[in-house]
Formats: C-alpha cells, structure tokens, sequence
C-alpha cells in the first residue's frame, strides 16, 4: 500500500501513514521495532471501536488471526443496516429483502473490498452476486458498500490515530479518549 502525498517542490514525499504501516508489517512479521508495539498499544485503548486495530491489522500486516471477529462484525454491521429505519415519512427498513444468506454474502464482499483493495477487479460484482441470492442488485449492493464503507472508516480513525502516535502528536480528540478509557488525566500520566 503506498499512499503518496501531493507534489511538493518538484517530487513526491512519501506520506507517514505509508512508513508506519511498513513499520507496523515488519513488527507484525517479527521485525524488531518497539516503538511501534508501544504505539499500537496506545491506539488499541484509544480506538472507539476495538474492531479497528483489527481491520488495520489485516490490510497492512496480512494478519489472518481476527478474520473469524471480522466476519462477525460485518455480519453485524449488514444487519443493522438492513434493519434501520427510514425518516419519519418513511417508516420501512432500508434493506426490505434483506436474508441472511445473501447479507452475509454482501457483508463479506464489502469486508474483503476494504482489506484488499488491489484484488477488487478480481472479486465478483454486484450483478453476478445479486443473480447468484435472486435478490435486487440495488439491495445487495448497498449493504455491501455499507459494510466496506464502514471498514473503510475504521482502518482510516484507526490509521490517523497510529500516524500521530508514532510522530508523537496527540490531538485533543485523541487525549478525551484515552481519558474516557483509562479514567485518568492525560496531564498527570505524562508526568
């Protein structure tokens, strides 16, 4: 994964998102870098969901030991999108066909199109899926893209949150966090 950022001065920067996830990779695979287990450390308790740290894991390091947790969350995630409910003039789940069979199915498309975003033209479409469950193709996908999309969040709150530790920067948002989940003053745990 090589995220570049815009042109500065005639060449192009590699980003800092770009080096922590090679960073983190060669930790994860027995590379011995300690400043980047204590990192990760720090955004898994400052992580507003602790599914992030696992999504992240399995799109830069190619860790396979949380799919089985992944599934289950996106197979959470599809349902609740499927059963939510419309505005006010329109009281009916957003997904009306939603079934298990193909939910599933959708939610573990949009999964692997946030973890392996390479491999997409390699994955089956909407069509082909849809055709495949007898459902509407507009259905399938959007729970499909919900779940990808909420993937997609995750590993980017996950990611910023690892980016700004490693560079030692802790943004305001990040010490509430840490201080509603470890219940003491930011201040007084620097000293």
């Amino acid at each position: 994964m090589t995220i570049l950022t815009p042109k500065v001065r005639g060449h192009e920067e590699p980003d800092v998102h770009d080096e922590v996830a090679k960073r983190v990779a060669s930790w994860w695979w027995g590379g011995g870098d300690e400043d980047i287990a204590s990192h990760l450390s720090a955004a898994r308790i400052i992580a507003r969901d602790p599914i992030h740290e696992a999504i992240y894991l399995a799109r830069v390091a190619d860790d396979t030991s949380k799919y089985r947790q992944l599934k289950d969350w996106a197979y959470g995630v599809a349902v609740e999108y499927a059963g939510a409910k419309g505005s006010a003039q329109r009281r009916r789940s957003l997904v009306e066909s939603y079934r298990t069979d193909w939910g599933h199915q959708a939610a573990r498309d949009g999964l692997a199109r946030a973890l392996w975003p390479s491999e997409v033209e390699y994955m089956p479409g909407v069509n082909k899926q849809a055709a495949r469950f007898g459902v509407g193709n507009q259905a399938y996908q959007r729970v499909r893209d919900e779940v990808q999309s909420r993937a997609l969040d995750g590993f980017v709150e996950y990611m910023f949150d690892l980016g700004c530790l490693a560079q030692g920067r802790w943004t305001q948002h990040m010490i509430l966090r840490w201080e509603a989940a470890t219940g003491a003053d930011f201040r007084h745990a620097l000293i």
